[in-house]
This record gives structure tokens, C-alpha cells and sequence, in this order.
């Protein structure tokens, strides 16, 4: 592990520390069979009313049977503890002795689904109707703060709890007790975290919601916008419920609804935000199984009542556990591939997959006496993926212009092409000139010296008839040459081939040419116009002096290595004289200083070999 990673996870612990911390309160004095001492301890801002408190199942506060008390360990949804259905009622208490004489005040948080609650026997809050049965019981969000009288040292707490509208019943959070003051702004600091979490989130969002409008082809950015996006309404409805607050109209039943909506999206857009980023294979059969599964679980969220799609978690956690498996083995592929941003990620990845798991523990009344820590340990993850992300803008900037750059030489190669084809034009008027011209000229001269009423030979339409053919087989020739030379724009070698073989062909001599893949890939990528041009003129130069002076089969062979083109000509000649069969025009020789190339002949036995070398620097680049 890099000293990189090992400051990283040191990083990621600590923070699971501060998360920790921020929600942890000490729950010294701790009740004992239904009775907290407070003598002594008191001088905590706040404390958690957490310990043993005397439980009464299905009865009501004027009807209590103290033979019948359980003690529960709070917070305590009776599901568990003792191990109750969840349709029921019952009261929780907790007697509170040597109570400071200071004004005190009493967080109370949700619980399921209605409850009074009651000091010393005096209604101080309520949420909902507590009744016996579903008819007479109506659930409600409602999270309060209550002043507390101290003229006596001694208050019992007594809370009626009666759910027929969730799985689950009782109180799955902590509540808390301190002087008026703190609590107060206990609750204030938490409707203002949840604020500032939500806010994050949406601004994280709405950026790379921009950003894919950037970057259409790039999912990731939509992926992760929508997850934001979706996150931004979590910390709102959890916590302190302090959408709850804004929209009272609002039924506990729509409140269920829209809380578990935007729990179940959760998963489905991580999971494709993560594997779209690092992997670019189609979907798996996991992948569309996963979307088939969550909008079921949609549906039956909209259709049903909080009794039955409460019940929900239970299988998405599973859900949950098999996408970390897939996604952790995608990112470790990834990370052995080279990919620095996966180590990143795979690292938060590890730290978000630890914060799930304690959310489901506390969810489940498992750890107690904590509240979520789900929303900022998602918001460090955003950081940390809107850091990846940027390295990937950053990356997607570099390719935007490297990918300009290309357009930018594609034109300037076009440029140079439509310079070469200018000037290959001239060439060919050139030709046209010299040869066809010529021909055209002879033509002429041997029409006006025939005289009136002459009568032809058949030595004189012979010659007519061989100054036409001439003048044919010149402007073939130069068109011939011009298609070689656009073929030789895509593929220069095998335009070089075609040149040759027509050539050949036409004196009906055998042509062996022998070069390899290697050689026609490179030579095809080598950007230098002018060194193509002056081997093909060589190349051209010699096969008509081969043409000309040549007999029988001619073997050509180019070979490019990794400092330059090797060209071997092997032919039989007629001559004896080498000088009459040579490469000595100085046009050749001129063309082959040009490219400092290097050359041997060898005209012996009636046979002619040339081997020349020409050298072409950066070819292993």
C-alpha cells in the first residue's frame, strides 16, 4: 500500500471517529430498572435518557398493571425487545430523580407510529391519537421540544406509544434531556445541518447535471447528478424531519411514501454511477435484474400502505450487499489496470459501504443510542467522487484537445495533400506536354506533308496508325499515374504495387514484388510527402530503365527497419556494357542525394542488382 493510501485510510478512520462523535452524547446517568439518578451528573449540556425502562405492553396510562412490566432497554421498539408484533400499544417509563432546579427541556423524537407523552402525570406533548386499535389510532411525524417544571427533584416520564400502520412499533431514537437552552439548540443545530447537507448535495447535483449537458456522451455526469439530487431530500425527511415542518398538510401516509421512494433510489443510481464510470461493458444480467427489482419496489410503495412496503429494507439490504460484491470487484479490476482514480474511490467506497452498514444496524434499533450518520458519510463520498470526477473533466479536457489538435493536422495534412495533388497536376500537364505534346507534334507533321489526291501507302498508314497509337498510350499513361498516385495518398505502398504491376504488364514482363505488413503500416504513417514522392520517382525511374534494358522476371523487395527503407531492385540485362544499364541518370542520382540515402549497382554476368538505403529518423517513436 502506498504511504498515499495509508494516509488516506488514517483520513477516512478519523472522520468515522468525528461522525461518531458529532452523534454520540455520554448516556451517564444511565437508567437502572426504571429509575435514573442524575445526582452529580448534571453537568452535561445534554443527556440521552437511554437504559432500562419499565415497559407495559397493550395497556394504557390509567390502566397500568404493575405485575405485567417488562424492562426494556431504550431506545426500544418492542418488535425486539421483549419481542412483540408490531400492531399494538403500550406505555414506556422512566422515573428521573435529583432533578437540578433549573429550566429543563425534553427532546422527543419520532416514534411509531403515535404517542403522548406525559410528566408526572401531565400531557406535555403528543403526536397523532393513541388508540387500542387501527380505527382509533392516527400515526403522525411530529419531533418535539418541551419545557420541563423542576419544583420537585423527581419526574416520571410516562409515554403511550400505539402503532397499527408500520411493521415496527415503539421508540427507535434516543431522547434527550438538559437545561432549556441546549436543547433548543440542540434541535436548531440539527434542522441546520440537515439544511446545509441537503444543500450540498443539490449543488453537487445540479453541477454535473450541467456538466452531462457538457459532455452529452459522458453518463457518469448523469448518473451522479440524479443520486445527488436524490440524496439532497434525505437529509429532510430523516433526523429532524424538517420538511415535515414546512409541509404540515401533508399525510404520514405520503410522508412514508415519499421517504421510502427516495431511499429505494438511492441504490439503483450509485450502482450504475459507479459501473458506468469504470466499466464499458453492456449491462449484466445483476445490472437489469437490479432495475427490474427497484422499480417493482417502486410500484408496490405507491400502491400499498406503510404496513406492507415498510418491509421493504429488509430485502434491499440484500440487494445492497451483492452490489458492494459486484462494484468492489469491478474497482479492484480497475485499480490492477493502472487506474488512479479507482484507488480513490474504491477507498471512500470502502468507508460508505462501513457507514451503510452502521445505518442498517441503528435502523434496525441493533446499535442504539445513535442518531443516522447516513447523509454525511454520503456527502464525504460526494466530495470525494466530485474530486474523481474532476480528474475526469480534467481528463475530458485533455482529450477535447488533443482530439482539436488531430482535427488541426488533419487539415494541415490536407493542406499538404491538396499542395501535392497541385503539384502533381503540373506534373501531369508537364507529361502532357513533353510526351503527349511530342507525339501530337510528330502526328501533325506527318499529316501536313501528305499531299492532295495522294495516295496512302501502306508504310505510311502503318506510321499514322503507330503515331495515334503512341499518342493513346501516352495520355493513358499519365492518367494511369495520377489515379496511382491518389491510391498512394491511402496506401502508399500498395499505389507504389499498382504502378509497377501495370507496367509490367503492358510489356508482358513478370514482376516479383515482396515487402510485409510492417513496412506498409509504417511507411503509411511516416508524415514527410516529399520523401514519398522522391521514392516513387526512383521507383518509377529505374522500372522504365529496367523496362527498357531489362529481360525476363524483376524481383523488388522494400523492407523498412527501425532506421530506415531498404529497396533492392534484381533483374537480367541484354547489355554487356554496365554504363548503357544503369542508374546514372543525374535525376535519380540527385533525388537519392536528396534523401542522403545510400546506394550500390552491380551489373555482372548479365545480370543487375541496385540496393539502395534511405535513412528516415524517429521511426522507433
Amino acid at each position: 500500500m502506498t504511504c498515499w493510501n495509508l494516509h488516506t485510510v488514517k483520513y477516512l478512520i478519523a472522520i468515522l471517529f468525528i461522525l461518531f462523535g458529532t452523534n454520540c452524547y455520554d448516556t451517564n446517568p444511565v437508567a437502572i430498572k426504571g429509575i435514573i439518578d442524575f445526582n452529580g451528573f448534571f453537568t452535561q449540556s445534554i443527556i440521552s435518557l437511554n437504559g432500562e425502562w419499565e415497559f407495559y405492553h397493550n395497556q394504557r396510562i390509567d390502566q397500568l398493571e404493575p405485575n405485567s412490566k417488562f424492562y426494556v432497554q431504550m431506545p426500544s421498539l418492542w418488535n425486539n425487545d421483549p419481542g412483540f408484533v408490531g400492531d399494538g400499544f403500550g406505555v414506556y417509563q422512566l422515573k428521573l430523580i435529583n432533578v437540578p432546579k433549573v429550566p429543563l427541556a425534553l427532546h422527543i423524537p419520532e416514534m411509531y407510529s403515535s404517542y403522548n407523552v406525559y410528566a408526572n402525570e401531565r400531557l406535555i406533548a403528543k403526536s397523532g391519537q393513541v388508540g387500542k386499535s387501527k380505527e382509533e389510532t392516527i400515526p403522525s411525524f411530529d419531533r418535539n421540544v418541551v419545557g420541563l417544571q423542576t419544583e420537585n427533584q423527581e419526574i416520571r416520564l410516562s409515554i403511550e406509544v400505539a402503532n397499527f400502520h408500520f411493521p415496527r412499533g415503539g421508540i427507535p431514537s434516543s431522547l434527550r434531556i438538559g437545561e432549556y437552552s441546549a436543547i433548543k439548540a440542540y434541535r436548531e443545530k440539527g434542522i441546520a445541518e440537515s439544511v446545509f447537507l441537503s444543500g450540498a448535495a443539490f449543488m453537487l447535483g445540479l453541477y454535473h447535471l450541467i456538466a452531462y449537458l457538457i459532455f452529452r456522451k459522458d453518463k457518469p455526469f448523469l448518473f451522479f447528478g440524479i443520486f445527488c439530487l436524490n440524496l439532497s431530500l434525505r437529509p429532510l425527511l430523516i433526523n429532524e424531519q424538517y420538511l415535515v415542518e414546512i409541509f404540515p398538510s401533508i399525510s404520514w401516509i405520503y410522508w412514508q411514501k415519499i421517504e421510502f421512494l427516495n431511499f429505494l433510489a438511492l441504490l439503483p443510481f450509485f450502482y450504475h454511477f459507479i459501473r458506468v464510470s469504470y466499466s464499458k461493458e453492456p449491462q449484466s444480467i445483476f445490472s437489469k435484474s437490479l432495475n427490474v427489482i427497484f422499480i417493482s419496489f417502486a410500484i408496490l410503495v405507491v400502491f400499498s400502505d406503510p404496513i406492507i412496503f415498510a418491509n421493504i429494507p429488509v430485502p434491499v439490504y440484500i440487494l445492497i450487499g451483492a452490489a458492494v460484491f459486484d462494484l468492489t470487484l469491478l474497482l479492484i479490476k480497475q485499480i490492477k489496470l493502472g487506474d488512479k482514480g479507482a484507488k480513490v474511490v474504491f477507498l471512500f467506497f470502502i468507508f460508505l459501504a462501513i457507514i451503510v452498514l452502521i445505518e442498517i444496524l441503528i435502523e434496525r434499533n441493533i446499535l442504539r443510542g445513535f442518531d443516522f450518520i447516513e447523509v454525511p458519510g454520503f456527502i464525504i463520498f460526494l466530495i470525494s467522487q466530485a474530486y474523481v470526477l474532476s480528474l475526469h473533466t480534467e481528463k475530458l479536457r485533455v482529450e477535447k484537445n488533443q482530439a482539436d489538435l488531430e482535427i488541426l493536422n488533419e487539415k494541415r495534412r490536407n493542406l499538404r495533400l491538396e499542395l501535392s495533388f497541385s503539384t502533381e497536376r503540373e506534373r501531369i500537364l508537364s507529361d502532357l506536354h513533353d510526351h503527349l505534346g511530342a507525339k501530337l507534334t510528330d502526328l501533325s507533321i506527318r499529316i501536313e506533308s501528305l499531299k492532295p489526291n495522294q495516295t496512302l501507302t501502306e508504310a505510311d498508314i502503318g506510321f499514322l496508325k503507330m503515331d495515334v497509337k503512341n499518342c493513346f498510350q501516352s495520355f493513358r499513361d499519365t492518367i494511369y499515374d495520377n489515379d496511382d498516385f491518389r491510391i498512394m495518398t491511402e496506401d502508399f505502398m500498395y499505389g507504389l504495387q499498382l504502378n509497377l504491376t501495370r507496367r509490367y504488364a503492358r510489356t508482358k514482363r513478370e514482376l516479383r514484388f515482396e515487402t510485409n505488413e510492417h513496412t506498409r503500416i509504417q511507411l503509411q504513417k511516416i508524415d514527410n510527402e516529399e520523401l514519398k514522392r522522391n521514392l516513387y520517382a526512383i521507383t518509377v525511374e529505374i522500372a522504365t530503365n529496367d523496362l527498357k534494358y531489362g529481360s525476363n522476371a524483376t524481383y523488388w523487395n522494400f523492407d523498412l527497419d527501425e532506421n530506415g527503407l531498404n529497396v533492392k531492385m534484381d533483374v537480367d540485362s541484354n547489355f554487356k556494357n554496365s554504363g548503357e544499364f544503369s542508374i546514372g541518370t543525374r535525376s535519380i542520382q540527385r533525388r537519392l542525394e536528396s534523401l542522403n540515402a545510400r546506394w550500390t549497382e552491380n551489373n555482372e554476368n548479365n545480370h543487375y542488382t541496385i540496393h539502395f538505403f534511405i535513412p528516415i529518423p524517429n521511426l522507433r517513436n
